[in-house]
Formats: C-alpha cells, sequence, structure tokens
C-alpha cells in the first residue's frame, strides 16, 4: 500500500480513538466536546475521500462523494471557539453569537446541492468519471464543486489559525494560567498552519497544473509531508489530556498499567480517582467570581443547579479535589471573605454578625464555629488584634 494511505488511514484510525475518548471522559463539557469531535470528524472525513477517490474505490460509494465541503470550512472554526472555551470559562457554553463563526459554510452547502439531488444511478455516473479522469473532480461541472472553494476554505482555515495563536498568546499574559498548556496549543495552532498552507499550495498547484494532478496527489513532496502532519496532529491530541479529556497523564498511566480486574479489592479503594480538573477549575471560578458561597443555606443541589453540572459530579469533584466536604468548602470561602473585609476596615461601618449574614452564614454559632476552626481564634479576638494593628 502506498505510504501516502498509510498515514491517511492511521491518522484516521487515531482520530476516531480520539472521538470515542471524547464521548467517554467528556460529559461534563459537552459543547466544548460537541466542537472538537465536529472538527476532528472533518479532519477525518477529509482523510476518507481523499483515500477512497484516489484509491478508485469511491466509484463502490458514491453516496459518499461531495458531501464533506461544509464540514471542510467549519473544522477551523470549531477548532477556535473550542480552545477559546476552553481558555475562558464565559465561552465555554454555546452562545447564538457562535452560530456567526458557521455562516462561511452556507455557500459550501449551495454548491453541493446539484449532486447531491441526482439519482444513485446519475451519482455513479459523476464519480466514474472521476475515478476515470481526476481532472474531471476540479472541473467547471454543475455537479462538482466550484474551484473557487478549493482555495477559499484552506485560507479560511488559515485565518482562524492565526486568531487560535492570537488566543494563547493573550492567555499566556493571564495570572496562573497554565504555560504547559498555552505551549502546547501554541504547537498544536503551528501544525495545523502548516497543514492549511499545504492544502492551499496543492490546491492551487493542481488547479494551475490540471494535466498533472495524478502526480501531484500521488507523488508529490508536498502532499507526503502534510500526510505526516496530519499523522502528527492525531498524535497530539494525547499529549495534553488535562486539557481535552479532563485529566491529567498519570491519571492516564494508571489507568493504562492497573486493570481493574486484576486489583485487590483494598488496592482498588486505594486508588486515585480520575479528577477532572478541567472542571475543577472552572467550578473555583465559578463559585469565586460570582461570589455564589454568599447565598444563605446554599446546598450542593443548589450549587450543582447554578453551575448546569450533574450533583453526583460536583460531589466527586468536592471529595477527590478538594477532598473537603462541601459544607467545610463553602465555610471557609466564607471566611475568607469576611476576613477580606474585617481587613479593609468594614467592622468599622458594620458589626461581625452583619458581615457574616452577608457573607452567607445563616446563624451566629455557626459563624463563630468556622471561624475558629480556619482562623484558630474567634472572630473577637482576631478584631481586636486587628484593631491594636492599625492603632499603631
Amino acid at each position: 500500500m502506498h505510504p501516502i494511505f498509510l498515514a491517511v488511514i492511521g491518522a484516521i484510525f487515531i482520530f476516531s480513538v480520539v472521538v470515542v475518548k471524547l464521548l467517554l471522559y467528556g460529559r461534563d463539557k459537552f459543547y466544548l466536546n460537541f466542537l472538537l469531535s465536529m472538527a476532528i470528524a472533518g479532519m477525518a472525513w477529509y482523510g476518507l475521500i481523499y483515500l477512497l477517490t484516489n484509491s478508485g474505490l469511491i466509484k463502490d460509494y458514491p453516496y459518499l462523494f461531495n458531501k464533506g465541503l461544509p464540514f471542510y470550512y467549519t473544522v477551523a472554526p470549531c477548532l477556535y471557539l473550542y480552545f477559546r472555551g476552553s481558555l475562558n470559562k464565559e465561552h465555554a457554553i454555546f452562545k447564538p453569537s457562535h452560530l456567526f463563526h458557521f455562516l462561511i459554510a452556507i455557500p459550501a452547502v449551495i454548491s453541493i446541492i446539484p449532486y447531491n439531488m441526482l439519482s444513485y444511478a446519475g451519482q455513479h455516473e459523476v464519480v466514474s468519471r472521476v475515478v476515470a479522469d481526476v481532472e474531471f473532480a476540479f472541473s467547471d461541472s454543475e455537479y462538482i464543486v466550484e474551484p473557487w472553494h478549493w482555495y477559499a476554505f484552506p485560507f479560511s482555515a488559515l485565518i482562524y489559525t492565526l486568531l487560535q495563536i492570537r488566543l494563547a498568546y493573550r492567555a499566556s499574559k493571564v495570572p496562573g494560567q497554565n504555560k504547559q498548556t498555552i505551549n502546547w496549543i501554541y504547537f498544536f495552532s503551528a501544525v495545523c498552519f502548516v497543514i492549511f498552507a499545504g492544502m492551499l499550495l496543492i490546491n492551487v498547484s493542481i488547479l494551475q497544473n490540471r494535466s498533472h494532478i495524478w502526480s501531484i496527489l500521488h507523488e508529490g513532496s508536498i502532499v507526503i509531508f502534510l500526510c505526516c502532519c496530519l499523522l502528527v496532529l492525531s498524535f497530539m491530541f494525547f499529549f495534553n489530556p488535562e486539557l481535552i479529556y479532563g485529566f491529567t497523564k498519570k491519571a492516564v498511566l494508571a489507568e493504562v498499567k492497573a486493570p481493574t480486574d486484576t486489583l485487590p479489592v483494598a488496592d482498588e479503594k486505594a486508588r486515585p480517582k480520575i479528577v477532572d480538573t478541567h472542571l475543577a477549575e472552572q467550578v473555583t471560578l465559578a463559585i469565586k467570581e460570582q461570589e455564589l458561597f454568599r447565598r444563605p443555606g446554599l446546598n450542593l443541589s443548589e450549587l450543582a443547579s447554578a453551575l448546569e453540572i450533574q450533583n453526583h459530579k460536583l460531589s466527586e469533584l468536592f471529595n477527590n479535589h478538594y477532598q473537603l466536604n462541601f459544607s467545610t468548602y463553602i465555610n471557609n470561602l466564607r471566611i475568607e471573605y469576611i476576613k477580606a473585609r474585617l481587613d479593609q476596615g468594614d467592622w468599622k461601618q458594620f458589626t461581625l454578625e452583619a458581615i457574616a449574614l452577608d457573607a452567607g452564614f445563616s446563624s451566629r454559632n455557626t459563624f463563630f464555629n468556622a471561624f475558629k476552626k480556619v482562623m484558630h481564634t474567634t472572630p473577637s479576638a482576631y478584631l481586636a488584634t486587628l484593631k491594636d494593628e492599625k492603632s499603631l
């Protein structure tokens, strides 16, 4: 088998594995994983049609031909929206404005309508001509997409990839951002840029030298290089599982090396649970930025509803990631809030009880007990010390 075909088959297989893993491990960030799955599906479909068309097998599957062009246009926008949502939780859920990024695919949908309106026999006749003369696939036939699409979709993908790189650059300036994740996005975007630029270069070469299409697609060094890049791109989804699937490499290795059916019961209980660190970051930011802890009587179910997370997932997160029960975690945040207000001098305008109620505590006793547990002193003693420091 031709090396190009082997590389493309390998990439398609790995892309398929990635989609399965996304479905298994990414249910808590459905929208982002849907975007990533769409992008992967578009790349895999492009590779599949390349294989079928250049091997001549497409004549046996005419219903697959001339279907993927709209998906090719959406690959780069999906990747862009995915990384934007991964780096900024405000964009991690669907917004109607996101649909504007997919308007670019509308002309592609219009272009494939004539072929797809043909009968099976008509479609078979078209793909048979493509197999007999690959130049026909780039002709001006009404049943073949307009040639300008082969310039437009890789060029639009290049623009989105540059925007993707800009996202990573801006995120790198935000304090606390994971540098390893930023570097991974840089490298991933660079590989995408090379692939889209190579596709544009190949399509330009084909449209300007239609008599040499077969040699360009089968023997061209650029095609071979791009197939290798596609294979590298597929492998890259396993280089940063924390960003893609939500758990660390150590957890992945433990999952592979220690099958559950061979572990003793005691070891199984002691084994660290897989933690969705991406979800943990989102939950922490949402609770602190929206100050959800200040809601009086807040319980796990109410917080899960506010964050649109399943109850059992949130409970597992507190137990396995924060290693605190829900009440202790929320009370700790309330104490941090109260301490900050006292340090700012709010005790001059409000009583301790008023500040505690504003922080979300429902009773004086609960506040005093939580404060003493965290600060190892009573609120009155802490306030007295604070007043003494201010008077010096």
